[in-house]
């Protein structure tokens, strides 16, 4: 496709006048003073290759309608015009832009901002007829490739031209990849996408985010068992100089020797207990006995209590006078004479029988209650000896061992807590190996990409060479020696990176930067912007504004050859550059120059919008 470039910025309003900037091919200027819409028209270009942020305020100027004419080699045209619309926030551009062209292929009048249909236009312009994707991060992930990716290469605005980063990342993307491998696509037409894991993005994504679940469950186990070890260090901080293992076994030594005296004194009471079991059958045996000779004392001493009233009755009869008439009729009875000798003489040896036997059992007896007598005595001796010895066992040994065997459960419970210390202790350090391990692992299907390793080194060093012989040529001071670094992908002047340097010597080298970009593109790109525009390049007349110091502040003879550099060197492209004011030595017959004076007479123009007056 023929290359394009831009011949009209316009602006308009219901109540406005028409507002319109003309462009040629080549070399366009436009200055003028602070506050004449230069910037403006900076803005509306911008603002036409998809800006979010609008050029102006609808109700600071009363415009509303942004168009860009172009117009290819070949004779063909493309106007686009694009609103600025009311947001929740204050004023933003339309999504719908309204495209007029001859073009062939071109079908449909409106296209849209986010869907990208729009940039897919703009680059059809450049010659990309098919979207594409290019790697973004070095995960690496890709994106679309859309005209506000490549813009930054042939655009640089007032705020971004003294920028300490990259003029080939200004405004920075999140990651300069994706700038670095944009700028390749450009120059080689090669989009990397040998370098994209097979698996897809999201699939990657899954997998980040997985792995970002297993380290996050990872520190919070780490953060639990550092808790818990500090509880266990704090409750552990008595016992912390203590040998357990001395003390059990101490302890343990002193169980078994009471448990001895619990044994020993155990079995003494069970020999005593079976005596007194023994003693107590003999005791009640005893007793017994003693109960029996009781009863037979006193069953003797009835019988002899009734022998003797028998033998004392025979006795005293025989003294008794009988009457010897009837006491009914009182007629004399004959007296006989009864015979007792047998049964008196029987009970008199009965009674002398049982009062031997009696002597006897009395005898017997008081054997008895000795025997009774001793065996309580030893009885009460017997018991009080098991009693001491249950006293010693229940008072004293069997306390003593519960409280040993209770401080060796202590201890034991220290040293079960002393392994589970060493145990989180190692735990942790695992699982902190882990996390180690699990931040550093590798996806096999996803490699770090470096966009900068891809560069072809012929490819670099011609750029370097060629910003190396413009800075030289365009009067840098002392004219250092200067080469393009691949680290940084930035000028380094004389040993000294561009970020070090102030901010006019900043706003000259990226010019130059871009400058050569745009030429490089030219004679070796596969897609040619053929476009640079630039604000202040020079910055003239700007320092109070951006607080320059002298040190700041490019020479005069590095402004004049920087603008002549470029007035010679344009070659096959378009430049547009806004500028307070140009060196006046210099002959801007060969270019358009468009001045702003900021006065009305007639043949003078005020500024860009016709309507608008400071």
């Amino acid at each position: 496709m023929s290359r394009f470039h831009i011949t009209q910025i316009a602006a308009s309003g219901d109540k406005v006048e028409y507002s319109a900037i003309p462009f040629e091919d080549g070399v366009n200027f436009i200055v003028g003073p602070s506050n004449t819409g230069k910037s403006y028209v900076i803005g509306c270009i911008d603002f036409m290759f998809g800006a979010k942020e609008v050029p102006f305020s609808r109700d600071d100027t009363g415009y509303d309608t942004i168009s860009m004419t172009m117009k290819s080699d070949d004779g063909y045209t493309f106007t686009a015009t694009r609103k600025i619309e009311e947001g929740s926030t204050g004023d933003k551009g339309s999504n719908t832009v309204t495209v007029s062209t001859d073009l062939p292929g071109i079908k449909g009048t409106e296209f849209k901002i986010n869907t990208k249909e729009y940039s897919d236009l703009l680059l059809r312009l450049i010659g990309i007829e098919e979207r594409t994707r290019i790697i973004s991060t070095q995960d690496p992930k890709d994106e679309d490739l859309t005209m506000r990716t490549l813009f930054h290469f042939f655009f640089i605005n007032e705020d971004n031209i003294f920028a300490k980063p990259t003029a080939f990342d200004v405004p920075k993307h999140s990651k300069i990849t994706a700038s670095l491998t944009s700028l390749m696509y450009l120059i080689t037409g090669d989009n990397l996408k040998r370098f994209m894991p097979e698996v897809s993005v999201d699939e990657l994504e899954k997998r980040a985010t997985q792995k970002t679940g297993v380290i996050n469950y990872l520190n919070q186990k780490i953060l639990d068992l550092s808790k818990q070890k500090e509880q266990l260090e704090e409750s552990m901080a008595a016992d912390e100089d203590v040998d357990i293992e001395a003390k059990i076994d101490d302890y343990l030594a002193e169980i078994e020797t009471v448990d001895k005296e619990i044994m020993d004194a155990s079995a003494e009471s069970r020999a005593l207990l079976g005596q007194i079991y023994e003693l107590n059958a003999r005791l009640q045996e005893a007793r017994f006995l003693g109960n029996r000779y009781r009863a037979l004392r006193t069953q003797y001493m009835s019988d002899i209590k009734r022998l003797g009233f028998v033998v004392d009755g025979d006795a005293k009869g025989k003294t008794v006078k009988h009457k010897d008439s009837c006491p009914f009729c009182g007629h004399e009875m004959e007296e006989e004479e009864e015979d007792r000798t047998a049964y008196v003489e029987s009970a008199k040896s009965e009674l002398a029988r049982i009062r031997l036997q009696l002597g006897d059992l009395e005898i017997t007896e008081s054997d008895t209650k000795n025997e009774i007598k001793e065996l309580e005595n030893r009885l009460k001796d017997l018991n009080a000896r098991n009693n001491n010895i249950t006293r010693l066992l229940n008072q004293k040994l069997r306390p003593h061992a519960s409280e040993l065997k209770a401080a060796v459960a202590e201890y034991r419970r220290i040293q079960q807590l002393r392994q589970r210390l060493q145990s989180i202790s190692y735990m942790s350090s695992e699982l902190g190996s882990d996390v180690f391990a699990k931040e550093n692992e590798e996806d096999e299907t996803a490699t770090k990409f470096d966009a900068k390793k891809q560069f072809d080194k012929d490819i670099w060093k011609k750029l370097s060479d060629n910003i190396n012989a413009m800075i030289k040529e365009c009067a840098y001071t002392g004219k250092p020696e200067s080469y393009l670094s691949i680290d940084t992908a930035d000028v380094v002047v004389g040993g000294r990176h561009k970020k070090n340097q102030g901010k006019g010597y900043r706003a000259f080298l990226n010019t130059i930067m871009l400058f050569n970009l745009m030429k490089y593109l030219e004679e070796n790109g596969k897609y040619k912007s053929h476009l640079l525009i630039l604000d202040s390049p020079i910055l003239s007349l700007k320092e109070k504004k951006h607080k320059l110091t002298a040190k700041d502040i490019t020479t005069v003879g590095m402004r004049e050859a920087l603008i002549q550099y470029i007035m010679d060197n344009c070659g096959n492209n378009q430049v547009i550059i806004a500028e307070n004011e140009l060196p006046e030595t210099l002959d801007y017959s060969g270019v358009h120059l468009m001045n702003f004076t900021m006065g009305d007479e007639e043949g003078e123009r005020y500024g860009f919008l016709r309507s608008v007056r400071n």
